[in-house]
């Protein structure tokens, strides 16, 4: 009998067809493998063995819009094998509307709990979105003329109890008018597309069907004693007692959505360590920095079962395996990312990002949810996101909480208004956990941070370790150049910096062996864990401020007296970013609370005491800051969506950004680019030595704010098959200095 295929897939850069009946036996494999590893979990949310079959109907019937001729054209020219589509039937229609018409099937459609009907058609007709753009006499034709003609393709669905002899030609109407109104958000579908049993039944058909065309598992096996894991790690530290008081309450926790402030340095991680447990979790971060040091951290204690995911995921990992004979252990890498992407690991460690886009319900976003339902959310630094973001991701939480999922949101300091916005999510607010060393005194200086020049060299002359944060990249350059003219050992970190010299930067910034002065900006509040002696920085928001505080003295036992010098000065006048970053009025209500600590020294939990008045809901709500947040939260509430996930990651970041490589460093590296531009685009090269490629081309590149450039048009390098365009642009280039931005206006940003 002819064959008829669901996909073709490349393995060792060969070829191979699969069958719809393989595809459709690899999707109930890995439906039994997510049932088996996680279903006490799902009995939690309610599911029972009902659930399950119509999840495995779901499966059953989603593809088999396949044996459409037109379908079956496309796979077959690709193999050379002979093709014929009935003459009249000129344009394709999505095998997933296809599919739809064999769930009317009469004794199919007896068959189907009626509770479940509804759920098992609308995931099948919609497990992947296109356009609407064929009439219901041509779907009904197509029906009649081609899949019915078809049928004796799927006999081997009779295995599974299933008969189909034929089509019911005339149903197509009422098939149509179903897609319709989900395609139109007609009638009663707005409250179907927001019912928990099917997010759960079509996000999981998402993850079943993704799993298994890319053959890959739909979950990995569990974390086994991850407790013991944990306390083997630590007991290697020096000075180990066991886990803190606070520590071991998490156990106590894990059923529920718990908020912890608690000081930098104290033990937040372990914390969230513990609150996760057994269960599956996401790790999440601001900055790809942080989340890439924290994926260590976990990877040190649990090992190959914790997941990297960012937008960068797949070049980390390559930077100690760069050679061709390497390639052994990217393949490696390759597949723990490919597994991290369709959420599998137990444990991942992400840009918040990569599931807080679901929230602005793309076509597909049900795979997110159905996945965080039965999953832990640990959000880390949360106090780094604009307002705009963390309405996203408030309403985020809200939105898994009621489904079923659970979240811990920690940090040093939590903004009042935050926490009133997610004690509707029945919240576990714990005490605050304060480090009792005493560790920064501050000195408000009024001057802007270049006339503090003077002092930056004493203290660097007493031979301190100098650390100086600018609010903008412009800033930080202008010192640099003015203080490097002075013949001292002083050097620059800033977002503008070529990946590769960025890098290089990141690994020297950490630990410096001799007195330095390090001008940097706001990438390194969060980011890199470093211990410095001394920090001068631009006057900011309070939240921003303590966190620049968090990279002077941050060992423990590092501690300050009363008599003792102020480790933390602050410019107070002009700061460079003139509000475009860091909202006036609460920058004002900053410099106004810190007024009373002139001098004196600030413990963790007066900057805590401090949040709550200068963040206070009534006094913010008037600025833009708190506007923004509100106005977003607003959008999210009346059920804002995006057209696609491309577009939900842009309103996220909002901000377009391209990758450039500087004109200099272009002309100087030509060879190797084109070389790497090549390999990429080398059929006959495997997949390892293309990935190798990109990230050699990766090391050239900075990421640049569209919207910056002003008139200076970038020059694209790479052809149009590159997903991610590569441009060059006629800016100067320095590696001591990063992108030269003097008279030109794009200084404001990180």
């Amino acid at each position: 009998m002819n064959k008829f295929y669901a996909k073709i897939f490349y393995e060792n850069n060969k070829l191979y067809p699969e069958t719809l009946e393989k595809h459709t036996l690899n999707l109930l494999n890995e439906l039994e493998r997510l049932k088996r590893l996680y279903e006490d979990e799902f009995k939690k949310l309610g599911v029972n063995e009902d659930f399950w079959t119509a999840l495995r109907l779901a499966c059953l019937f989603h593809d088999l819009g396949k044996i459409s001729s037109h379908f079956q054209a496309k796979i077959k020219r690709i193999l050379g094998e002979p093709y014929k589509i009935p003459s009249g039937l000129d344009k394709e229609i999505p095998h997933n509307y296809l599919s739809g018409i064999f769930l009317y099937v009469p004794e199919v459609k007896k068959s189907i709990d009626k509770n479940y009907l509804q759920h098992i058609l609308y995931s099948v007709l919609f497990h992947h979105h296109r356009s609407l753009d064929f009439s219901k006499e041509y779907y009904q034709k197509v029906i009649e003329e081609d899949l019915s003609k078809n049928i004796e393709a799927i006999k081997w669905i009779e295995e599974f109890g299933i008969n189909i002899k034929e089509l019911p030609i005339k149903k197509s109407q009422v098939v149509y008018k179903k897609i319709e109104k989900f395609y139109y958000n007609q009638d009663d579908i707005y409250e179907l597309k927001k019912d928990k049993t099917f997010i759960l039944l079509k996000g999981l058909l998402h993850r079943i069907d993704h799993s298994a065309s890319a053959h890959l598992p739909v979950e990995q096996e569990k974390i086994e004693n991850p407790e013991g894991k944990l306390l083997e790690y630590l007991s290697k530290k020096p000075n180990f007692k066991g886990l803190k008081p606070f520590q071991q309450r998490a156990s106590e926790l894990r059923d529920k959505n718990v908020l912890l402030t608690a000081s930098t340095g104290i033990g937040k991680t372990e914390f969230a360590i513990n609150w996760i447990g057994k269960d599956k979790a996401f790790y999440t971060l601001p900055v790809r920095v942080s989340v890439n040091a924290m994926y260590e951290r976990f990877n040190k204690i649990f090992g190959e079962k914790v997941g990297l995911l960012h937008s960068d995921a797949l070049f980390y990992g390559l930077r100690n395996s760069e050679k061709v004979e390497d390639l052994l252990s990217i393949e490696e890498h390759i597949s723990r990312t490919e597994a991290t992407r369709q959420y599998s690991m137990p444990i991942t460690i992400t840009t918040a990002d990569q599931i807080f886009t679901s929230v602005f319900k793309y076509p597909g976003y049900e795979k997110v949810y159905a996945t965080l339902m039965y999953s832990k959310i640990v959000l880390d630094e949360p106090q780094s996101y604009s307002p705009d973001t963390l309405a996203v991701i408030i309403k985020g939480l809200q939105e898994i909480s009621k489904y079923g999922g659970k979240f811990c949101f920690m940090s040093a300091t939590i903004h009042p208004f935050v926490v009133e916005q997610l004690k509707e999510c029945e919240l576990e607010i714990l005490e605050p956990v304060f480090n009792q060393e005493k560790k920064h005194k501050i000195k408000l200086e009024d001057k802007p941070i270049e006339e503090l020049q003077e002092q930056i060299i004493n203290e660097y002359q007493k031979g301190k370790k100098v650390l100086v944060i600018t609010n903008t990249v412009k800033k930080s350059q202008k010192l640099f150049n003015q203080l490097r003219d002075k013949n001292l050992n002083v050097k620059l970190l800033h977002s503008l910096f070529i990946q590769r010299d960025r890098l290089y930067k990141e690994n020297e910034i950490k630990n410096p062996k001799e007195p330095v002065i390090w001008i940097s900006t706001q990438l390194v509040e969060a980011s890199l864990d470093i211990d410095y002696d001394i920090l001068f920085t631009e006057v900011a928001t309070l939240d921003a401020l303590v966190q620049r505080m968090g990279r002077v003295f941050r060992k423990t036992g590092r501690t300050i007296k009363e008599t003792d010098e102020p480790n933390i000065i602050i410019a107070i006048q002009e700061p460079s970013d003139k509000g475009k970053i860091y909202n006036p009025e609460i920058r004002q209500f900053t410099i106004k609370a810190l007024e009373n600590f002139n001098d004196k020294i600030l413990t963790d939990e007066n900057k805590q005491e401090l949040m709550e008045k200068v963040y206070d809901t009534e006094k913010i709500k008037t600025t833009k800051f708190y506007e923004k947040f509100e106005k977003n939260m607003e959008l999210l509430n009346l059920g804002f969506e995006a057209e696609n996930k491309s577009e939900a990651q842009k309103l996220f970041r909002d901000i377009l950004n391209i990758n450039v490589i500087p004109e200099k460093i272009y002309q100087e590296n030509l060879e190797d680019i084109e070389k790497n531009i090549e390999t990429a685009l080398d059929k006959s090269k495997s997949y390892p030595e293309k990935l190798q490629a990109f990230y050699k081309l990766n090391q050239y590149t900075l990421s640049l704010p569209l919207f910056r450039i002003k008139d200076t048009i970038p020059t694209p390098i790479t052809p149009n098959k590159f997903r991610n365009k590569i441009f060059t642009i006629d800016f100067d280039y320095n590696e001591e200095i990063g992108l030269i931005i003097e008279n030109r206006d794009i200084a404001e940003f990180l």
